[in-house]
């Protein structure tokens, strides 16, 4: 084999190795970012900037109103949610819609958000969106796509406690009945920190790529 042939073969290697990380970065990407601010005496707020879409993997007949987005493991969160509910959300908030089955029951608004005792699915340090106004019963089906908006929501309580850490928290939809986990969330578009991982990714590859033309050269 010529060296040229062997440095084609060496470079589709390092491209591939590329893609496949890229993909991996994406595809491992089971978790968003959510920021928590206020607190100090002023109300508690949780945000996201990016739309986080749900797909559902498992159907339920049980509880179908509307669809329960869970966030998992947030640090003091029953400190930072007085009395184990807070909602409704003055103003309002954040807005989902689903295609398939649910698709009829166009968009609704996340209006109430509220921790619970451990329950099912729903640990001691969960955190669950739902919209008490989705009155129609949606069908949460196998292969449904749930998209919920990025936005804030504002709690209606003064708030001076331990803030919770913002970070990367799990996220998944189920029913009132907290029983199954029909399908996980992920951030629509890439968080900068995978933007970052894909950046320096290219930048080293171009880099080795640069430097054994040279020397084939």
């Amino acid at each position: 084999m010529t060296t040229l042939a062997r440095f084609s073969c060496k470079a589709s290697a390092l491209l591939f190795a590329l893609v496949v990380l890229v993909g991996s970065a994406k595809v491992g990407a089971q978790s968003v970012l959510l920021t928590f601010s206020g607190g100090g005496g002023s109300p508690f707020v949780i945000s996201w900037s990016t739309p986080i879409v749900y797909t559902l993997t498992t159907s339920t007949s049980n509880f179908g109103i509307n669809p329960y987005f869970d966030f998992q493991g947030i640090p003091n969160i029953h400190i930072a949610v007085p009395n184990e509910t807070v909602g409704p959300i003055p103003g309002g908030g954040p807005t989902y819609t689903s295609t398939g089955a649910g698709s009829g029951d166009g968009t609704q608004t996340i209006n109430s958000y509220y921790t619970v005792a451990p329950f099912g699915l729903v640990g001691s340090n969960d955190l669950v969106f739902r919209a008490t106004n989705d009155t129609a019963n949606t069908l949460l089906t196998s292969g449904d796509i749930i998209t919920l908006t990025a936005g804030s929501l504002t709690n209606n309580n003064l708030y001076s406690g331990i803030m919770p850490v913002s970070g990367y928290y799990n996220t998944f939809i189920t029913d009132a009945s907290y029983q199954t986990n029909l399908g996980s969330g992920t951030s629509a578009v890439p968080e900068p920190s995978t933007y970052a991982m894909i950046l320096g990714l290219a930048t080293m590859g171009y880099v080795v790529l640069r430097r054994r033309t040279t020397a084939v050269a």
